[in-house]
């Protein structure tokens, strides 16, 4: 189907067994396009999510809750299974006992995933900057509003993110929200991207 990423019968089957009671909820998928003139080979690739939640008593939404986001496999199931566990996750290390025993259909996954949110998103920034001998660097922000689950825990690592930090896998299902970035979200619509430090990873595409 078009706007839905359908998780095939062994995903559903192998990871079935690990996870949290997790509740279907919208959410928006930002994604961070970073290229530099100089020195970038490709351009960098960065996802995170985005949660609104408005306040009791104010018909206004409060300062959105921004955390990464991993749609490229680069990590161990094992981190995987503690995330969805609601352990502590450590994405980044890799040791001799590091288990890499994922679906065969998972990167196939994680590419459909990567494809949808691609196709459906909106461009809400655009960061340019420029420094002495001609390096300038483009930042695109792109929003995508879906609905799905998340496996989401604690950061245990010191690379890319700070210990503690809040991470997120995909899990299930997704769905594009249509119409979803109204005016009445102009918290993230029209928020400040500039000084955000947006590399969780260090995946880039190829030139």
């Amino acid at each position: 189907m078009k706007n839905k990423v359908i998780l095939l019968f062994l995903l559903l089957i192998s990871f079935g067994g690990f996870t949290q009671n997790l509740t279907e909820k919208e959410f928006v998928i930002l994604t961070f396009e970073m290229d530099r003139n100089k020195d970038s080979h490709g351009t960098f690739i960065y996802y995170w999510v985005a949660e609104l939640e408005k306040y009791e008593k104010v018909d206004e939404y409060k300062e959105p809750k921004i955390y990464s986001l991993f749609l490229h496999e680069f990590y161990g199931s094992d981190q995987l299974e503690s995330c969805c566990l609601g352990k502590v996750s450590y994405p980044y290390t890799m040791t001799t006992g590091t288990e890499f025993n994922f679906p065969d259909n998972y990167s196939e996954y994680l590419t459909e995933l990567r494809e949808l949110v691609k196709k459906n998103r909106q461009k809400i920034q655009v960061i340019k900057k420029e420094w002495k001998d001609g390096y300038r660097e483009k930042v695109t922000v792109y929003a995508t509003p879906v609905r799905g689950k998340l496996c989401t825990c604690e950061f245990g690592g010191d690379r890319f993110l700070t210990k503690g930090d809040r991470i997120s896998f995909p899990k299930g299902n997704y769905e594009i929200i249509k119409n979803y970035l109204t005016k009445e979200k102009r918290i993230l619509l029209y928020k400040d991207f500039s000084d955000f430090d947006y590399s969780n990873t260090d995946y880039r595409t190829g030139k």
